[in-house]
């Protein structure tokens, strides 16, 4: 009976320090927040159609870097990971555009 006492109280102890634990760690996490500084990167795509490649890939990235700045993202924040076109007919291209921005 008494090691049953004592397990129930050992595992209420587990238990506290188990939800304490994320609590912890989130605090520690802060501290070293303000020594240096979270970065958040996300990706954005862009598309458009066009009559030549140069233009279709420049629309894309165009588009594709509208899409950071509603998001709260600068130009300079951002690098171009890469810019396609493709050849749909005579005179009409599509490109795509992807971009990778860091705050």
């Amino acid at each position: 009976m008494t090691s049953m006492l004592i397990r129930g109280g050992a595992a209420v102890v587990l238990a506290g320090l188990a939800v304490l634990a994320p609590t912890a760690a989130y605090a520690d996490a802060s501290v070293r927040a303000d020594a240096a500084t979270v970065q958040e990167t996300r990706a954005f795509t862009g598309f458009a159609y066009e009559n030549s490649p140069k233009e279709a890939k420049r629309e894309a990235e165009k588009r594709a870097r509208q899409n950071a700045l509603i998001s709260g993202f600068l130009n300079e924040q951002c690098v171009l990971l890469y810019a396609n076109s493709t050849r749909l007919a005579p005179g009409y291209y599509a490109g795509d555009a992807a971009i990778s921005c860091t705050r």
